[in-house]
């Protein structure tokens, strides 16, 4: 039996050693090898450990898959926030050139936090430019601004006229005017109900001849 223990003993040297080797590589390059694991109290290796080995270095390629996969995630959010705010740093300064689109899109900006901070004012004021100019994406957003209060006092009869002018070209603003119509004759007199519709035509005629 002694001539078998050698080989079996140098193999198993030989298994450790590289091993080790390899968790001492993945300690240096990755950083993330520093996570106690069961020592052999043995004098020798011991099967189970070179078993173990494997397993620790097997672990440590999936901890650090995962470490890198949220790097990636972190670095793939950094460049969409700094996209956003490049983005919006070349609205404001392209908007003097009055482009209805532009001047709507940095409205979106404002109000929705998008490379800028929230602020409901300036995005009402961008969407009120760009809707003067019969962008009609900004007439919808700025009826809800004045139907919601957002950046503007209420003024149901103020929603209503700009949904009205972008409402044979905008299926939402139609939509939002139609409910707002409908629930409104329900709240209302015959007579208080015709004084509002004419005061919705009447001011989206003032809005058409600015």
């Amino acid at each position: 039996m002694q001539p078998m223990a050698a080989p079996l003993h140098s193999k198993n040297i030989c298994s450790l050693s590289f091993g080790l080797l390899g968790l001492a590589t993945m300690l240096m390059s990755t950083g993330c090898a520093s996570r106690p694991y069961p020592k052999n109290n043995g004098g020798d290796a011991s099967p189970f450990y070179i078993y173990l080995v494997p397993l620790i270095l097997a672990n440590e390629v999936a901890l650090f898959a995962i470490e890198k996969k949220k790097e990636n995630a972190a670095d793939v959010v950094a460049a969409k926030k700094l996209a956003l705010v490049r983005r919006f740093d070349e609205l404001h300064r392209s908007v003097s050139s009055g482009d209805a689109a532009m001047q709507y899109e940095l409205g979106f900006c404002y109000l929705h936090a998008r490379g800028a901070t929230y602020d409901a004012a300036q995005a009402a004021f961008w969407f009120r430019k760009s809707a003067e100019q019969g962008f009609a994406e900004a007439q919808n957003d700025l009826g809800l601004c004045y139907f919601n209060e957002i950046g503007v006092k209420l003024d149901k009869v103020e929603a209503c006229a700009w949904w009205s002018l972008a409402a044979p070209v905008h299926e939402r603003a139609k939509a939002s005017l139609d409910y707002v119509v409908a629930d409104t004759e329900k709240r209302m007199s015959k007579e208080a109900f015709a004084a509002f519709r004419a005061s919705v035509r009447r001011r989206a005629e003032e809005i058409k001849k600015l």
